[in-house]
């Protein structure tokens, strides 16, 4: 069995201390095999916010894969920004934007989707490009076939169903396709502060898009902080939870928008948001 802990859009330097406070300690008591940040470490991208980040990723005694958001490139240092907008994450978060992990069961591929610019006025809007896809590609192609494999990004590949519009990264849908190509099982993926679960598509194989609601941030959009507790089993299933702060602690809701339920509650990964799956 592997445990995954999901956590995105951190904000820090717009967190909330309670909330990361009683995180940090909930993982601590039960530490995952890898914390999985989709994300938006910071908000700002300032260096004490870096700082603070790691501080706190630092502290929850489990292994850290993250890449970076569009708010982890600086919005203020412009020649920054366009030479080198990694540099404050390479210097305080890790070495590299697209970091890999693997247990001999599970494997987690990072994929940046953020960008220093875009042709649109919003540079917000990620976009997996052409040259990353194909990185991600050939490293899938390395990849032993028995291991279940995971991509984390920030942006979001599918829009929730039934709720509003979104944007979606550039190239999601071609991103999607060389995915399930690649037998991908899972995407964790940030940005909309909105946390739910769809399929891909109607493909059988198509990976699960899995959203988190901001982790720790004060940056509410309609749903309270949350995180998603992932468990591969030995067949290579998901099962998901999503642990819910409510103002005291943190409990269980099956899917997003729900009440909370049960903390043994949990749905099998492709049930999910997925009518007649």
């Amino acid at each position: 069995m592997t445990f995954i802990a999901h956590l995105t859009d951190l904000h820090f330097g717009a967190e909330d201390p309670a909330v990361v406070s009683a995180l940090s300690a909930e993982l601590r008591a039960e530490p995952p095999d890898l914390v999985a940040v989709s994300g938006d470490l910071t908000m700002r991208a300032r260096r004490r916010e870096f700082r603070a980040a790691r501080a706190f990723l630092d502290g929850l005694g489990a292994p850290v894969l993250a890449v970076p958001g569009n708010h982890d490139i600086t919005p203020f240092a412009l020649i920054e920004r366009f030479l080198d907008p990694y540099a404050r994450w390479r210097q305080e978060i890790a070495p590299e934007t697209e970091p890999a992990w693997c247990n001999g069961h599970v494997a987690v591929i990072g994929l940046n989707t953020a960008r220093r610019f875009g042709e649109h006025m919003d540079w917000s809007r990620g976009r997996v490009t052409s040259k990353r896809l194909g990185g991600l590609g050939a490293r899938m192609e390395a990849l032993p076939p028995e291991l279940v494999r995971i991509v984390v990004a920030h942006h979001p590949l599918v829009p929730p169903e039934g709720g509003p519009r979104v944007t979606l990264a550039g190239g999601a849908r071609r991103a999607l396709a060389a995915m399930t190509r690649h037998r991908v099982r899972l995407v964790l993926a940030g940005h909309l502060h909105r946390g739910y679960a769809r399929l891909a598509s109607a493909a059988i194989d198509a990976p699960l898009i899995v959203q988190g609601a901001t982790s720790t941030s004060v940056r509410l959009r309609g749903e309270p902080n949350a995180y998603n507790r992932i468990r591969i089993g030995p067949d290579g299933t998901p099962v998901l939870t999503v642990r819910v702060w409510d103002g005291q602690g943190w409990t269980t809701r099956a899917r997003p928008g729900e009440e909370p339920v049960g903390s043994e509650d949990t749905l099998r990964a492709r049930e999910l948001g997925v009518p007649g799956a």
